[in-house]
Parts: structure tokens; C-alpha cells; sequence
């Protein structure tokens, strides 16, 4: 017995080690385990593509693997084959769902396994060359934008977003800084299908309108400009590229629908948003806030430094890094389920994308010809579920793991003040502390709802923000905020709104806040909010939870930029970033989104 205890000691007690035997060094500690993993982990695949999947070890030689889809070895022709290697062969048609899982299994051992994610979309070639009469929501852009510095030419532009229609006149809309060059183009300019990002900067011969007119951008609150169509080479109809039915193997064009959307009520149903655009297709989202005041940089020519920043007002922002990409500049954004136009997009960043609501373009070019229209039909929906990979994705939830100790510490000590005072009401099934929604980067007092409360839960307790879960999963896990919203009144949207009119201008003049508008509430999706978009990496005097009795959200991320956000998710046909630099007597040429 005592032998036993002793080896225990020796074994488990680091004090203990210098007394045992020999007084030798301590074992060395056990490697660490082998983790594995399928490369790449998430991706997109277009029908009718391949995709080759690797299996690694995080040490170590990698064994030998089986490949399956769902679960089938090697697959089949629904959820596509994958072969010996790893190279995965996507459906020939769309497939309903349209979401597998590869997984490699090794050969020897069967329980180790790794797995990814594969999402099969519809082809994107809104950014290809297109037979007159063309469609909108295509590559285009003024023919004349572009800079030569010594050898090298750069070149920018974006999407020809739809039709208008005034005194008889059909007009192509889309960005100023699209077609006018930011305010530098001139009337009459050629505007050309496709743009110079996809014909190696060299300019098409398919000029397929003239600049006509333009809202200047420091004065018109809008970021649009129109040029006359030239007959013959644009489709009259209106159609634009992906925004009709779908069918196996592609999405059809369609016009979108002659009515207007408006957008406080397009937010206040929590109706989804669509768009189709040069760089990133047909995608689908939903608005995250709306009458918001934002500022966005503009460069002082193609390729060039910032030049100025525009304060926009009254916008409409987008939730989702990938409902847009640079290129996207002058796409017309539409309703999901009825087609109705919402606003036309011009700016985003890595979390957002910005568009001027609808009215405010039909306004700015209402001239003694009278009021234009939007060319279009009737009501119809949007194909949105084939590009879910675009669409913004539901949030997981904000984690407690990337709150600091104090922070805990802070809200575990509220909510063990108020918690049996909150226990009170009988629809209050439990009060944690967890993250808030609203501010990852702050803790919450969570309360956990089975129903309706008997009274309202309160909005902060003692400087602490509240969130409030309605339910939960079987494990009682929180459902995220951003699942659950349902709408909100308009009463509420323009209460709030008189609430942003009040302070923006006040939390704008510190240089992190870029915007502030009217959203949801993702602490409690019931009321409204005050968002407020934060640039990364900036600082700021810390919000409080609650401004005159409305809740604040907080958006962070980079600048909000009409050039050169986000990432495209299909390389430009022709002419992708620098090139040439290699030793070569041709001129090198780069391209540049809008």
C-alpha cells in the first residue's frame, strides 16, 4: 500500500518528483493530438464544376482516405461524385437542397473522419460580353475610365443596374461614379457593355448608351447617374440578368416589377432583398437598418487615393459581407417576393452594403419631362435559395468566450441583484449571463422567456444590457436574435427615427462612428434600435446600451467604400488585378471595381 501512494505521489505531484528514485527529469509530456481536417473547409461550387477537397493531418504523414457526399461513397449524380483523389464533380442540374457534406474517412480506421461543407450555385456571367439587345444587372461602365501612369493603365467599372423611362426615353441608371467617373465624366460619354474590367481596360465596341445627366455627388444625396440608351442595343422590356424563374441549369432574366417598394416598409415586414450585379450575381438578404446617415470615401480617380467623403442621409443598408462585391456598384435592389424596387446599391464593406432608396433617385431626376419610371412589368418573385452561399447568413449567436473576467464578473454581479425580482413574472423561465447581441463585445443579463411576459422586460439593468430569448433549442440553447424577427411596427421605425435624427449627428463627429440608423434589436428582435457602425480598429467613447429609451447596436467594420470592397466570387473575364509584371514590352493594365 504504501508503494502504491507513493507512486501516485510521484506521478500526480510535482513537489513529489525530486524524492522518487534516480532523480531523473520529469517524463516529457504526452504529443499533442493528431487533429484532422478536409481543405477547404466551406466553398461554393457552381452546377457542373469540379472542386478538388484535400485531407490533411496536423501531423504527420496523411493516411490514405475513402471520399463520400451525405454519406454516399463516393457520391452520386444528385449530390454530386467525388472520386478517388478527392476532386469533387458537382451536379449537372440545381439540386434541391442544394447543400452536401464531403467527408474523408480513413481507409484503416474508420471512426477517424474530417468533413466540409459544399454549397452548388447556379453559374454567375453577368460579368460577360452579351448579344444586343442586352440585359441589366451586366458588367458596363463609362468607356472612358481610366488612368495611364507611365506603363500601366488602370481601369474601373461596375453594373448596368436597369431601365428608366422619361418623356418617351429610355435611359440606362446606375452609380455617378459608375457612369460619370465621380462627377469627372462628361455628357455624352460612351457607356459600354462590358465594362473595361472585362476587356483588359480596352474599350468595347458595344457602346450601348451616352452619359445623359447626373446628380453630383457632394450636393444630391444620391450616388446615380443616367445615360440614354442607344436603340436597338438594350432590352426595352427592362429584364435583368438571374431576377426571374429558375429552372435546372440556369435563371432566367425578367424586369422587375413598375412598382415601388418603400423601404421603412420593406424593413418593417422583414421582407427579404435581392440584387443582381457584375460581380457577385443574383443574391438575397435583408435590410439591416434604414433612414441611416452613413459616410462613404470615393477615390479621385480610377486606382486613385481617397479623394473625399460624401455623408449620405436617409439610406437603406444591407445585412451581409456577401450580398455585394466591388463591381456591384449601381445594382437595382429589389424586393425578394415581389420584384418591387427598394433602392439602388453603391457602397459597402465587409459587413454591409449600401444602397439610396428608390424615391430619392426618382426625385432627383424628375425634370420638366416629368418623373421617370423604373421600366418593368408586374409583381413576381426573386429565385433566392440557389444563392445562398451570396446571401447573408444567419448569425450563430454572440459568444460569452470572448468576454473579459471583469465584464463577466459585471453582469453575473446584476444579475444576482435582479434576478429573483425578474423570476417573479411566470413566462421568465431562467436569467443568465451571457453576450449580448446587440454589443458582442459586452456581457447581458439573458432571460429566458416560455411566453409572453407579464410585463416588459427592461432594456438595461444598472448600466447592463438585456437579452431576451424567446424559447430555445432542445438543449436550451439561445435561438439567435436574427431568427427570430418577425417585424416591427412602422409606429416604432419612426419613433426611433426621431430618436437617430436626434443624436447622429452628435455620435458621427467622432471619426470610428461612420453611420447611424434604425434597425432591430438583435438583444430583443420584439423592439427597435439605434445602429451604429463603428470602423474597425478605431476608437470611441463607449455607447450606452440605451439612448432616450431605445436600444443601440452596434456594426462594426471597415470603411464603407464605392470602390474596392469586399471580394468577388468569380475572377473578371479578362483582365484580373495587375498584370504583366513579369519582363514584357506589352503595357501593364489593372482593374478596378466599382
Amino acid at each position: 500500500m504504501r508503494r502504491t501512494l507513493f507512486l501516485l505521489g510521484c506521478l500526480t505531484s510535482i513537489p513529489f518528483v525530486a524524492a522518487c528514485g534516480g532523480g531523473g527529469t520529469p517524463p516529457p509530456p504526452p504529443p499533442p493530438p493528431v487533429t484532422l481536417s478536409v481543405i477547404p473547409a466551406s466553398s461554393s461550387v457552381t452546377i457542373g464544376t469540379t472542386q478538388l477537397f484535400t485531407f490533411s493531418v496536423s501531423s504527420g504523414v496523411p493516411p490514405a482516405v475513402n471520399w463520400s457526399v451525405n454519406g454516399v461513397p463516393g457520391g452520386n449524380a444528385t449530390v454530386g461524385i467525388i472520386d478517388t483523389s478527392g476532386l469533387y464533380h458537382s451536379p449537372a442540374t440545381f439540386p434541391t437542397p442544394n447543400t452536401f457534406t464531403v467527408t474523408a474517412t480513413e481507409q484503416t480506421d474508420a471512426t477517424k473522419t474530417a468533413s466540409a461543407s459544399v454549397i452548388v450555385t447556379y453559374p454567375n456571367d453577368n460579368n460577360l460580353s452579351q448579344t444586343n439587345p442586352i440585359k441589366m444587372g451586366t458588367s458596363g461602365g463609362n468607356s472612358t475610365d481610366s488612368v495611364v501612369s507611365g506603363t500601366t493603365t488602370t481601369c474601373c467599372s461596375g453594373t448596368l443596374g436597369s431601365l428608366l423611362s422619361r418623356g418617351g426615353v429610355t435611359y440606362i441608371l446606375s452609380n455617378n461614379h459608375v457612369l460619370d467617373k465621380s462627377d469627372k465624366g462628361a455628357v455624352n460619354d460612351p457607356i459600354t457593355q462590358p465594362g473595361l474590367v472585362d476587356t483588359k481596360c480596352q474599350p468595347s465596341a458595344d457602346i450601348v448608351a451616352h452619359l445623359t445627366e447626373a446628380a453630383p455627388l457632394p450636393t444630391s444625396n444620391v450616388d446615380a447617374a443616367i445615360a440614354q440608351a442607344v436603340a436597338g442595343t438594350v432590352d426595352t422590356t427592362g429584364a435583368i440578368l438571374d431576377l426571374g424563374a429558375a429552372n435546372g441549369t440556369t435563371i432566367a432574366a425578367a424586369p422587375p416589377s413598375s412598382t415601388l417598394a418603400v423601404p421603412a416598409s420593406v424593413f418593417s415586414t422583414n421582407e427579404q432583398v435581392a440584387k443582381s450585379g457584375r460581380s457577385t450575381g443574383l443574391t438575397c438578404s435583408t435590410l439591416q437598418s434604414v433612414g441611416t446617415n452613413v459616410r462613404v470615401s470615393y477615390d479621385t480617380a480610377c486606382g486613385g487615393t481617397v479623394a473625399f467623403m460624401v455623408l449620405f442621409t436617409n439610406q437603406v443598408i444591407i445585412n451581409g459581407g456577401k450580398f455585394s462585391a466591388s463591381g456591384d456598384s449601381g445594382s437595382l435592389v429589389v424586393t425578394a417576393d415581389t420584384a418591387r424596387p427598394v433602392g439602388l446599391l453603391f457602397a459597402g464593406n465587409t459587413t454591409s452594403s449600401t444602397a439610396n432608396p428608390i424615391q430619392d433617385i426618382i426625385a432627383k431626376f424628375t425634370s420638366a419631362a416629368g418623373a421617370p419610371t423604373i421600366v418593368g412589368g408586374g409583381d413576381h418573385a426573386v429565385s433566392c435559395v440557389p444563392t445562398a452561399i451570396n446571401s447573408a447568413a444567419v448569425s450563430a449567436g454572440p459568444s460569452a468566450a470572448n468576454l473579459s473576467s471583469q465584464e463577466i464578473e459585471r453582469a453575473t454581479e446584476t444579475r444576482d441583484r435582479n434576478a429573483p425580482q425578474l423570476m417573479q413574472d411566470l413566462a421568465i423561465t431562467r436569467v443568465e449571463v451571457g453576450a449580448s447581441a446587440d454589443n458582442p463585445k459586452e456581457a447581458a443579463v439573458v432571460i429566458h422567456l416560455s411566453g409572453p411576459p407579464t410585463r416588459s422586460i427592461p432594456q438595461a439593468l444598472d448600466g447592463v444590457r438585456t437579452r431576451v430569448i424567446f424559447g430555445g433549442d432542445s438543449a436550451g440553447q439561445p435561438q439567435s436574435g436574427v431568427a427570430q424577427r418577425v417585424g416591427l411596427p412602422l409606429e416604432s421605425i419612426q419613433g426611433a427615427m426621431a430618436v437617430k435624427d436626434a443624436h447622429a449627428e452628435r455620435l458621427m463627429a467622432q471619426e470610428a462612428i461612420q453611420g447611424v440608423g434604425v434597425g432591430i434589436s438583435d438583444d430583443n428582435p420584439a423592439e427597435p434600435a439605434l445602429v451604429i457602425y463603428v470602423e474597425t480598429g478605431k476608437q470611441y467613447t463607449p455607447i450606452p446600451p440605451v439612448i432616450d429609451r431605445l436600444r443601440t447596436k452596434i456594426v462594426e467594420g471597415d470603411r464603407f467604400r464605392a470602390f474596392g470592397w469586399g471580394k468577388e466570387t468569380k475572377s473578371p473575364a479578362a483582365c484580373s488585378g495587375k498584370q504583366g509584371n513579369i519582363a514584357s514590352p506589352r503595357p501593364v493594365r489593372e482593374s478596378k471595381q466599382k
